[in-house]
């Protein structure tokens, strides 16, 4: 119905009725011109080229006590999930992710720090503390690694994160998330009486979780 119609129809109705619908017309109205199509690009990017990245999560979960150190538990040396980028072969994409993580610290020696507020992102590099869990992603085309956790030192803290990284990732490309542990031990979580411990990342649970997690979402992409 066109608007001059629309007003025709709502002359012989009465005030009340008459205003309600032309407000309900308005805000009807207000919604379809605030949509833009680029709006729903991300979206579209995000199912079509990383959509095996958005919502991942790992947790790297008690095993068992460990007594002798009561702040750790045992746990799997060895957690990863493996995705397929997707999109067109030859093109090459940028995937800015949403990295929210609960860790204890390790060091990467060697290897760049893109950003100067995110120093315990790091780029490249190897591992110096074997026997501390190492959290990173791993792309196969642009062969590289990213480390989540790198820290000065290591202690017995556990550390929360939540940052924005952007990863060059190519049509087809394999992406390893991982996290890698010398020994069988990790700083646990759920640990009460410290004040590092007890922490959650909304949308994975309610209530803290034992162990270390991770989870990433795809905030967009963009092919070069």
């Amino acid at each position: 119905m066109t608007f001059d119609r629309f007003f025709k129809a709502c002359a012989s109705r009465s005030s009340l009725r008459c205003l309600a619908l032309t407000v309900g017309a308005l805000v009807i109205t207000a919604s379809v011109t605030r949509f833009d199509a680029s709006q729903s690009a991300p979206g579209a990017d995000v199912k079509s080229v990383a959509a095996g990245l958005h919502g991942l999560s790992l947790h790297d979960q008690c095993t068992g006590d460990y007594p002798p150190q009561p702040d750790t538990c045992l746990h799997q040396q060895l957690l990863e999930r493996s995705v397929s980028v997707g999109g067109k072969t030859g093109v090459v994409h940028d995937v800015t992710l949403r990295v929210q993580g609960i860790f204890e610290p390790t060091i990467i020696e060697g290897g760049e720090t893109p950003y100067a507020d995110h120093p315990y992102y790091k780029v490249g590099g190897t591992i110096r503390a074997r026997d501390w869990s190492a959290w990173h992603i791993d792309v196969s085309n642009p062969r590289q690694t990213y480390w989540l956790n790198h820290y000065p030192k290591v202690s017995h803290t556990i550390y929360k994160e939540d940052f924005e990284a952007t990863i060059p990732m190519a049509a087809q490309a394999s992406v390893i998330v991982r996290v890698v542990d010398g020994n069988d031990r990790q700083i646990d979580n759920a640990e009460p009486g410290r004040p590092d411990r007890l922490q959650i990342i909304k949308g994975l649970a309610d209530t803290p979780l034992a162990g270390q997690m991770l989870r990433l979402d795809v905030i967009r992409v963009t092919a070069r």
